[in-house]
C-alpha cells in the first residue's frame, strides 16, 4: 500500500479524527509540548497545536514526515512542528514533553506495537507525571460463525488454486486476517480478556483467554478480537462490529481449519498470546464435543524455509518466545511436546526434533529445564 493510500483512510476517517480532538481538548494544557509518536501526515500533531501546544516533535521513520512537514508550514506551524525522520526508538529529543500521542492501536489493540512504543517513550520522552492518548486498551474476544470468513482459508483447497500449490492452505489457516465483521458473524456474547495500561512495561508475550458460550445450534469458524480504547479525558474508542459508532479499523479473524459444530448453550475455551515485539500470534481452541485442542500460529504461517527459520537472527526470538510462553527453559522433549501451542506445523509433537546450528547454541546457553 502506498503512503498515499494509506494515510487517505486515516484522514477521511472523521470519526476517528473526532475521538482524538476531543481527547486532545480534554487532556492538554495550554503550552503543553507533545510528542507525536509515528506521525504519519502529522493530523494529531496540528490538533494539539491547534489546541494551545506550544510545540510538538513529530516522529516518524517513513516518507510521511516529508508530508507532515510540509503541511506544518502550510498551516503555520513551521516554528512549531519539529520534524524528526527516523524510529521513534532511535530518537532522542532535546527536551522532556508534556504529552504523548500516537495512534499505532493494532485491529486487536496491541498487535502494532503501541505497548511497546509508549512504555519506550514513557521511560525517555515524558516528564513524570504526566499525560499520555491514548491511555488504556480494552481487549476482546468472541466465537465467529461467517462463510466470508471460511472462504479465506478454503479458497487454497486444490479446487480452487492448482493442486500443487493446495498446501498453502495450511499457512492460510495459520494466518491472522484482517476482516470487517457485521454483527451477524459473532456467533457468541463476545468477553473482555484484558485491560491493558499503555506506558507501562510488559511481558513480551502476552496471553488470553476466554470461555465463549454459544448463541445456537451451528458451526464456529474460529475466533475474533476487537479492542475499546481509552484515549482519554473519558473519550473511548473502538472497532466493535457491534458498536455503533466504531471507527473504520478492521478486526482479526483466527481461523479453525474446519468448522466446530456446536449447540446452544455449548462453552467454547479459547486462548490467543501475542508477542507484541515481533507480532507472532498463537491462539487455540477446545472442541466441547470432543476435548480435542486445536493449535494454530503465524509462526507457521512464515513463508522461509527450514534453514530460514533457525538462521542466527531468528533464534533468539524463538528462544526468548519459547522462555516467555512456558516460563522454563525448554530441554528437547519438553520443547516437542510444549512447542505446538507455538509453532504447530512447523515443529509437531509428532514430527522427531532435531537441533542443529544456531538453534542448538541458544539453547545450549539456557539454563536447564526443570
Amino acid at each position: 500500500m502506498s503512503t498515499l493510500s494509506e494515510h487517505f483512510g486515516y484522514l477521511t476517517d472523521t470519526r476517528r479524527a473526532a475521538f482524538y480532538e476531543q481527547a486532545i481538548a480534554n487532556v492538554l494544557q495550554e503550552n503543553d509540548t507533545v510528542a507525536d509518536l509515528g506521525c504519519g501526515f502529522g493530523i494529531f500533531g496540528l490538533l494539539c497545536l491547534n489546541a494551545g501546544a506550544s510545540s510538538v516533535w513529530g516522529i516518524d521513520a517513513t516518507d510521511a514526515i516529508d508530508i507532515a512537514r510540509e503541511t506544518a508550514v502550510k498551516a503555520g506551524f513551521a516554528d512549531n512542528y519539529h520534524c524528526i525522520a527516523s524510529s521513534t526508538y532511535r530518537t532522542e529529543l532535546p527536551e522532556r514533553v508534556d504529552l504523548l500521542i500516537c495512534d499505532h492501536v493494532g485491529y486487536f489493540g496491541i498487535d502494532y506495537g503501541i505497548v511497546r512504543l509508549m512504555a519506550d517513550a514513557r521511560r525517555r520522552f515524558l516528564k513524570p507525571g504526566s499525560r499520555m492518548i491514548p491511555e488504556r486498551i480494552d481487549l476482546f474476544l468472541a466465537g465467529i460463525r461467517s462463510d466470508k470468513c471460511r472462504k479465506l482459508l478454503d479458497r487454497w483447497d486444490a479446487n480452487t488454486v492448482p493442486a500443487l500449490y493446495a498446501w498453502l492452505r495450511t499457512y492460510a489457516v495459520n494466518t491472522k486476517h484482517v476482516v470487517d465483521f457485521v454483527p451477524a458473524d459473532i456467533a457468541t456474547a463476545p468477553v473482555q480478556v484484558g485491560t491493558l495500561a499503555l506506558g507501562e512495561d510488559m511481558p513480551e508475550t502476552l496471553g488470553f483467554k476466554a470461555s465463549l458460550t454459544i448463541d445456537e445450534d451451528g458451526t464456529l469458524d474460529g475466533i475474533g478480537g476487537w479492542f475499546e480504547c481509552e484515549l482519554g479525558g473519558g473519550v473511548r474508542m473502538t472497532n466493535s462490529p457491534l458498536a455503533r459508532h466504531a471507527i473504520r479499523r478492521h478486526q482479526i479473524f483466527l481461523g479453525f481449519d474446519a468448522p466446530m459444530d456446536v449447540a446452544a448453550g455449548d462453552i467454547v475455551e479459547v486462548s490467543v498470546k501475542l508477542n507484541h515485539r515481533n507480532n507472532v500470534v498463537a491462539w487455540s481452541a477446545r472442541d466441547p464435543r470432543t476435548g480435542r485442542m486445536l493449535r494454530y500460529s503465524t509462526w507457521a504461517s512464515m513463508p522461509m524455509s527450514r534453514s530460514e527459520r533457525l538462521k542466527h537472527s531468528l533464534a533468539p526470538r524463538i528462544v526468548n518466545f519459547l522462555r516467555s510462553t512456558l516460563r522454563v527453559a525448554p530441554s528437547r522433549a519438553r520443547f516437542c511436546r510444549k512447542f505446538p501451542d507455538v509453532m504447530p506445523v512447523t515443529f509437531s509433537a509428532t514430527r522427531s526434533c532435531r537441533w542443529s546450528g544456531p538453534m542448538k547454541a541458544h539453547l545450549c546457553c539456557m539454563p536447564a529445564a526443570s
